[in-house]
């Protein structure tokens, strides 16, 4: 089975093709980027949506992917200008 039970209090769904990352898993896939600056990302509404669990906090992979995505066009909009 690829997919969990939603949970009682979230109804967070994890698939063996989105799974969830801890911000020490994004900040490695985002070249290393402090744990302090996504945190910073999260309160600011700036950087890839996360999810709080209880006390933890998760981010879906296809979230981090869909942030670069967005990154890439702007960036290419700009250097388009």
């Amino acid at each position: 089975m690829t997919e969990n039970k939603p949970s009682e209090t979230g109804g967070v769904h994890v698939t063996a093709t989105d799974p969830l990352l801890t911000p020490e898993d994004v900040s490695h896939m985002l070249g290393g980027v402090p744990e302090a600056t996504l945190k910073r990302w999260r309160t600011q509404r700036t950087g890839p949506v996360a999810l709080h669990i209880g006390r933890h906090v998760r981010y879906r992979r296809s979230a981090v992917e869909a942030w670069l995505d967005a990154k890439d066009r702007e960036a290419a909009a700009w250097m388009a200008s």
